[in-house]
């Protein structure tokens, strides 16, 4: 007797139905219940299933779409493992008045326009750090510039911007006074080295030197801003020639490393465990045509690896005032096994993911650095003295100001418009492993005139000074940091597949085993069997297959476990 396809799969399906281990199904086929019955238990096992797989698809979809958490750490960390703050000093006074009286000499071209060759290299060199208050709708340089163009003159880089501005800054010596670390006097010279920044001519503690945060193309830039520096004998003593000992923003530091590595770290928060300053500015050199009316200083807070913008974000601190700045570290970082997503998922650059063509190191902030460098470059064919650069490109001269500012804007307009369009412009994302510095501030005024008057020798050195003592230190000795985790491994997406499935439809991964088993297995053995069968007795139905009835009811193979 010839047993059709249909029958078959039909026996095999009543058998899988009958012992099934997902709650309901034997239910189905139960001898015993009616059809009203089986209609219900089959549409509740349906529903059933159909809930199991939508909720397994939306937990398998939210993994994939966010692979990762915010979340805080366990246990705190302590302020020996990170870098202390890198501070960036600048003085609202851009030059040595005894140098070049600033006052003097823009009064003068105002009046009557003669200046000396040099006096105008000079004052159009401090048009790119001085503010806007000595520069009117006519600049005074826009004569000179519209004659070389009549006579055929095309302007060149040769304004030199950087080596005017640190020929014409205030030295060391007339700016700090005294300065410690961690409790200890040290020589402000070993601790601060000389920066050009947008401001001009600043000076930095605690930062990596130019040769290990800019490629090795911008090595012209540390000798333009410490042309000075000794090559050989006490140089290692200078901050300039100062270089990290192993750390990096997302290894930290080794185990090789004490507490006298670079970028220094403290042992403790609180004031022993931190940086002072005794800052000096004598009454002589403050002028207001460069500086404008707010005069002091400008201080900016920053990881070690990060360009200072202060043009961008800074902390103004007047003269004769005694300012604390209690530094609290942010400290964000992110799982070694979260590599293996894209960072459109993560939302975040590994070291090795992105590479800056200025710096070494990236950062959101040197990668948007780089960007308006690059933006500028294209639209006004120049860069400011203060952005990196090859030695084949050209900075912009003080009649360029102009297009350098609108560059800027327009960046800024892009930026804006990316929100709508959805392409970046810059694509700077944050790194995997950042650090911030959230500050607070205490202030009091110096009164310098009755101290000089209480003291029983008087210094007349003192007279017309105008000191500024700057405090940095940790707030704790501990802090908790934030840190990228993995949303859900294998396991745990293991464990919510099989909750799932247990909770809904009371199955294992046995039960799908026994799927496959009678999807595969099960039609291949009963096959083989009826093959063998008819090799040695002849053709027959196989008697699993042959439904017997008795009393309309069915007989399984199997036995019936109810």
């Amino acid at each position: 007797m010839k047993v059709s396809c249909w029958k078959i799969v039909k026996n095999i399906a009543r058998e899988y139905f009958a012992s099934s281990s997902c709650h309901g199904m034997p239910y189905i086929v139960h001898p015993k219940l009616s059809v009203v019955e089986r209609v219900c238990w089959s549409l509740l096992v349906l529903l059933s299933l159909c809930t199991c797989i939508s909720a397994i698809v939306i937990g398998h979809q939210k993994w994939i779409e966010k692979p990762m958490i915010v979340s805080f750490s366990a246990k705190p960390i302590p302020v020996w493992k990170l870098p202390f703050p890198a501070i960036t000093i600048c003085p609202q006074t851009r030059m040595d008045v005894r140098l070049f009286n600033i006052t003097e000499v823009y009064l003068r071209s105002r009046k009557n326009g003669t200046l000396s060759k040099a006096e105008e290299r000079k004052l159009r060199a401090l048009s790119h750090v001085c503010s806007s208050v000595m520069r009117s709708q006519a600049d005074y340089y826009a004569s000179s510039v519209a004659s070389g163009k009549a006579a055929g003159r095309v302007p060149t880089d040769s304004e030199q911007v950087v080596q005017h501005l640190v020929n014409m800054s205030l030295r060391q010596s007339d700016v700090f006074a005294s300065c410690l670390w961690s409790f200890n006097f040290r020589p402000c010279a070993a601790l601060w080295a000389r920066k050009v920044t947008e401001n001009g001519i600043c000076y930095s503690f605690n930062t990596l030197s130019s040769e290990e945060l800019y490629t090795e193309d911008q090595a012209f830039r540390e000798r333009e801003v410490n042309p000075s520096v000794r090559k050989g004998g006490l140089r290692s003593m200078h901050a300039s020639m100062m270089r990290s000992t192993g750390w990096t923003m997302e290894n930290g530091y080794t185990l090789k490393e004490d507490l006298l590595a670079y970028p220094r770290r403290t042992a403790s928060g609180g004031y022993k465990g931190g940086t002072v300053v005794l800052m000096k500015m004598h009454q002589l050199h403050q002028e207001y045509i460069c500086s404008g009316a707010v005069q002091g200083y400008k201080v900016a807070i920053h990881p070690p690896d990060e360009l200072p913008r202060l043009s961008e974000y800074h902390i103004r601190i007047p003269s004769l005032q005694s300012v604390s700045i209690i530094v609290r570290p942010r400290l964000l970082t992110t799982q070694k096994s979260l590599h293996r997503f894209p960072f459109t998922k993560r939302q975040c650059y590994f070291a090795d993911e992105r590479k800056l063509r200025f710096f070494r190191v990236y950062s959101e902030q040197n990668c948007e650095f780089e960007c308006l460098t690059n933006f500028t470059l294209d639209a006004c064919g120049c860069v400011t003295f203060a952005m990196p650069r090859t030695n084949t490109t050209r900075v912009c001269e003080a009649h360029e100001r102009r297009c350098t500012k609108r560059a800027v804007t327009r960046l800024m307009e892009l930026d804006e418009l990316s929100v709508y369009t959805g392409h970046d412009t810059c694509d700077c994302l944050p790194a995997c492993t950042t650090i911030k510095y959230d500050v607070e501030l205490s202030n009091d005024w110096i009164n310098l005139d009755a101290m000089l008057d209480s003291m029983i020798k008087h210094d007349k050195s003192m007279e017309g000074m105008m000191p500024m003592l700057l405090y940095v230190y940790f707030k704790d000795n501990k802090f908790l940091y934030i840190e990228r985790v993995e949303y859900m491994n294998f396991n745990g997406e293991l464990a919510n597949f099989g909750g799932i499935l247990a909770l809904l439809s009371g199955m294992s991964l046995t039960s799908i085993a026994e799927i496959v088993y009678y999807i595969l297995v099960r039609p291949v053995a009963l096959w083989i069997k009826v093959q063998y069968a008819k090799a040695t007795v002849g053709p027959a139905a196989p008697s699993e297959l042959q439904p017997r009835t008795r009393s309309n009811s069915l007989h399984l193979v199997r036995p019936w476990i109810p």
